[in-house]
């Protein structure tokens, strides 16, 4: 039976999940920092004051409707709309009250039919390395459920220990999907320039990749030293397999220059964050900073307006604003990260959170553009 707030929606035409969640998710990256800037000082929602709120939203609101738009693909418009609907109502009740059964519930809801979509789609992969997604995305969708339920329980240090090392498996998510993404995107600007890129997907460093951060976020409760010591050793890895990407070549494409800024500091974010596991020391939320606004942020940002300029027949690196949005991302994670070193860091976090806003800001602005000017198409039913 169709549920009454649907019933609106033509039953049998298909929307583009990426043009909605796209949407929603930039819109939400536009407001979410500055809101908790403001929550820091008592005029924003209280519940973004605290960090592990934050950080949840972050995760496992703003990452996950990245992850629904890119994987979702075309569906029926009223199953999209369930899925929008459930994820709208989980940011606005953990915006009001993250320690609500409400919470728990709306997420869960949206998790479990992304993974009931998603998960049977992806066991068709023949490679193991291709098969990683379905108990990582699994995974994701667990933790979503079981850190909103620990929450409204109270367990404070189970509910920051899982958020802290969740962090984790969205790298090695975006390690995965960044690298997919740029290999075949580099190797066909090398045919394009008469030259042949040898090193593509680079199998031996991503299944590498795989197997060690999979072991950091097992041992990280056990010898938190190892878990350090083999991100530190995964960031290396990541930096080597950009580095034979050889994007010094690819200057006449801004865009995979960008993708590849991301990638350099999903690497640097590793590495850090292996250090401060490795040292003990107090420096935990720059070095996952790293990760969540250079690293984060920057794929975001790029993938977002690729997708959709692709999706509407039209060049990414002819986009300018691709450029832009990279660099102010750039100084939204450099003075967020500077602002853990500095006297002045209530200046710098200001700083980073307006870079941020601005520079979803336009990906928002190209996302309109092109929902304005694209090309009427009938979509298959």
């Amino acid at each position: 039976m169709r549920p009454v707030f649907l019933k609106w929606l033509p039953a049998k035409t298909k929307a583009h999940a990426h043009q909605w969640f796209f949407m929603a998710a930039s819109v939400y990256a536009v407001l979410m920092v500055p809101l908790a800037m403001l929550a820091r000082h008592g005029y924003g929602p209280a519940a973004l004051a605290a960090p592990t709120s934050h950080a949840f939203e972050m995760l496992f609101g703003f990452a996950l409707a990245l992850i629904a738009g890119y994987l979702l693909g075309p569906m029926p418009r009223q199953r999209l709309a369930l899925f929008l609907f459930f994820w709208l109502l989980a940011r606005i009740m953990g915006l009001i009250d993250p320690a609500n059964w409400l919470t728990v519930v709306t997420n869960a809801a949206f998790v479990m039919l992304l993974a009931w979509h998603l998960l049977p789609r992806l066991w068709v992969a023949k490679k193991w390395r291709n098969r990683m997604l379905i108990p990582l995305l699994g995974l994701i969708c667990a933790l979503t459920i079981v850190i909103a339920w620990l929450g409204q329980l109270d367990y404070r240090e189970i509910h920051r220990y899982l958020l802290d090392e969740s962090v984790q498996l969205f790298a090695l998510l975006m390690l995965f999907m960044g690298g997919r993404m740029l290999a075949p995107a580099v190797a066909g600007e090398f045919y394009r320039q008469g030259m042949e890129l040898e090193a593509r997907v680079q199998p031996n460093i991503e299944a590498g990749l795989i197997v060690m951060i999979a072991a950091a976020f097992v041992l990280a409760s056990i010898v938190p030293s190892l878990s350090g010591i083999l991100l530190i050793m995964s960031g290396i890895l990541a930096g080597t397999r950009l580095l034979r990407w050889q994007l010094w070549h690819c200057l006449a494409r801004p865009d995979l220059i960008c993708l590849g800024l991301g990638y350099g500091w999903l690497a640097l974010g590793l590495m850090l964050l292996g250090w401060v596991k490795l040292s003990g020391g107090d420096y935990f939320s720059t070095a996952v900073h790293a990760i969540t606004v250079g690293a984060l942020g920057t794929l975001a940002a790029n993938v977002m307006v690729r997708v959709t300029l692709l999706h509407v027949k039209q060049y990414p690196s002819r986009i300018p604003q691709i450029v832009a949005m990279s660099g102010i991302m750039t100084i939204a994670t450099i003075t967020r990260i500077g602002a853990d070193f500095s006297d002045y860091r209530e200046i710098l976090l200001a700083i980073a959170a307006v870079a941020w806003s601005t520079s979803f800001l336009l990906v928002l602005f190209v996302l309109l553009d092109c929902q304005a000017n694209a090309p009427l198409r009938k979509t298959a039913s």
